[in-house]
């Protein structure tokens, strides 16, 4: 019965090292499928936004730079590893 229960335990293709693997990457699994949820949730919301003119110009001035043909942009960069 012993011999039995150790090879059914360590030698077996469902053993309980295999267990413990698949119980490891199904947990990474479910971290990642929420993880992608939350993107395309906000991908959606971005995607929406991206209808309004308005927050069109915003998101292209503020993200990507664009500037209208009389502007002159001046950015300001913080340098953040200088201590006061």
């Amino acid at each position: 019965m012993l011999i039995f229960l150790f090879v059914m335990l360590f030698f077996n293709s469902n053993n309980i090292i295999s267990q413990y693997e698949y119980a490891k990457k199904l947990h990474k699994l479910k971290q990642d499928k929420k993880y992608y949820i939350e993107q395309i949730a906000k991908d959606k919301k971005t995607l929406q936004d991206m209808k309004n003119p308005k927050i069109l110009e915003k998101m292209g001035r503020e993200e990507y730079l664009m500037k209208k043909d009389n502007e002159d942009i001046f950015l300001i960069i913080v340098d953040s590893t200088k201590k006061q």
